[in-house]
């Protein structure tokens, strides 16, 4: 061994710099002792664009899910897969050739580095097969969307949904995304509004376009709305909204649309009977 390597002393990224200079590491063994020791900011991701990545096994650990059906009776499963460290996560879709048969490869929505602390995962199918996807991203309050062009067509970039193009503030809960039996979506959230936060409505004109945001109010109590417990079609066609209230687990009112697609309200207390559903 030669000298120079003997009396190396100094730190050991040093010496392993200096005996590499002579030869004496493998080739893989100096890009470690080289490697820096600096810590790195953590990247932000928000497009497809930003990154690479293996866009056929998803990493890391499945965490939430959820289940939507087509209107050929075909299944679409989403989840949100963790990295290694817990920081982050990715949504990945797996879908049925047929109904009721086996679910394919994993695929990836986007790579847009999701929200770790306020998770949130809505899927719906429009009335075509095209799927939709509405979520939060990484150190963003602001819900977005992404949608498919076409049945099992490629991904669009996130982009805003909300009131004002999402510049109203989004509250807390999960955002629900209702089929009617025509196939058309209806998409219930709450924002916070001037005062007290406020669920909103926007609802389909035809598959993948979207109206204008009707805002459906606070409810009729002293606690403001919460999101939907659930959402029913009666056999007209109008859409009847039950919604617990914050920080109000017991309580809970009532709101229908006063014809499809029409006007909404007024807000029934469903206290002492006062709701069809609550």
């Amino acid at each position: 061994m030669p000298t120079s390597a003997r009396r190396c002393t100094v730190a050991a990224t040093v010496c392993a710099a200096l005996i590499g200079a002579v030869g004496l590491l493998a080739p893989s063994a100096q890009a470690q002792a080289q490697a820096p020791t600096s810590v790195q900011a953590p990247a932000t991701v928000s497009s497809t664009a930003d990154r690479p990545r293996d866009t056929t096994t998803p990493p890391g650990t499945e965490g939430q899910s959820t289940t939507v059906t087509r209107p050929d009776g075909t299944q679409a499963r989403f989840a949100v897969f963790s990295t290694a460290d817990g920081t982050g996560g990715t949504i990945w879709y797996q879908t049925q050739s047929s109904s009721g048969g086996p679910f394919g490869a994993w695929s990836q929505v986007n790579g847009m580095s999701l929200s770790y602390r306020n998770q949130v995962l809505t899927a719906a199918a429009d009335a075509d097969g095209a799927l939709e996807v509405f979520t939060i991203g990484y150190q963003s309050s602001v819900l977005v969307r992404m949608h498919q062009a076409g049945p099992d067509g490629p991904w669009s970039a996130p982009e805003p949904f909300g009131p004002a193009g999402g510049l109203v503030p989004r509250f807390f809960g999960v955002p629900v995304a209702f089929q009617r039996a025509d196939g058309a979506l209806a998409f219930f959230e709450v924002y916070q509004g001037s005062s007290s936060p406020q669920l909103y409505v926007n609802e389909q004109s035809s598959p993948g376009i979207w109206g204008s945001w009707t805002n459906l109010g606070t409810g009729p109590l002293s606690e403001a709305v919460a999101t939907p417990s659930s959402v029913t079609e009666a056999a007209d066609g109008r859409l009847t909204v039950l919604a617990h209230m914050w920080n109000g687990p017991s309580l809970s009112a009532e709101i229908s649309e006063q014809a499809p697609g029409g006007a909404w309200g007024p807000w029934r207390d469903c206290r002492n009977g006062g709701c069809a559903g609550g």
